[in-house]
């Protein structure tokens, strides 16, 4: 049986990047104007993707939306309960015709850092990149026994 793990904070984390994007997106209108003398000049950030975690008895399983991201790309780093996830996207177009030359560069950079529910063992995980969804498995570390100390 598996569970989700929500992250209770992820959403308000979310919410306030949207309002960020949305609301830095609007100038100041000179007086006397309708609408915006011209677009901003976009700025490379840093996406959240999209994440599923599932905790199973003796494994979790992490899926990531990373559109357009090649395996090469990709960098999984995993300490103790912590997952993190980085991956970029690069992409160059050029288009040449008669008296111009086009250009188009574009860059994309994922990043997640994800606390587990229990510590994982790092020699026993697995990932695997199909169709922009990164699937990570990851087997429980088996947990420490409890020896009872006596008061003396």
């Amino acid at each position: 049986m598996y569970r989700r793990w929500i992250d209770p904070f992820e959403e308000l984390h979310r919410m306030q990047e949207w309002m960020n994007r949305v609301f830095g997106e609007f100038e100041p209108i000179a007086p006397g104007r309708l609408l915006p003398a011209g677009t901003r000049e976009e700025i490379a950030e840093t996406a959240t993707p999209s994440m599923d975690l599932q905790d199973a008895e003796d494994k979790i399983l992490v899926t990531l939306d990373v559109p357009g991201v090649e395996k090469g790309d990709v960098t999984v780093n995993v300490r103790g309960d912590v997952l993190e996830i980085t991956a970029e996207k690069k992409a160059a177009k050029e288009e040449k015709g008669e008296g111009y030359v086009r250009r188009e560069r574009a860059y994309s950079r994922f990043y997640r850092r994800i606390p587990l529910p229990s510590e994982v063992d790092p020699g026993k995980v697995d990932a695997a990149l199909k169709d922009g969804v990164l699937r990570i498995e990851m087997a429980k570390s088996a947990l420490p026994e409890v020896k009872k100390i006596t008061v003396t």
